[in-house]
């Protein structure tokens, strides 16, 4: 059985998952960074409670 993620584990590993990303392509991160965050909390409450980082 896997461990739960707490929140905080899971938006840490969801910031440095979405950083490698960007900096692997050709992409960039939306201009607005509150708009950015809340992707990313979104994520991050998606792994913690469904297991994986589903699309907010």
């Amino acid at each position: 059985m896997q461990k739960k993620l707490t929140l905080d584990q899971a938006l840490k590993g969801t910031k440095t998952f979405s950083e490698k990303y960007v900096e692997r392509g050709p992409y960039e991160f939306f201009p607005e960074q509150e708009v950015v965050e809340v992707v990313q909390q979104g994520l991050a409450e998606n792994q913690v409670n469904q297991g994986y980082r589903y699309c907010p």
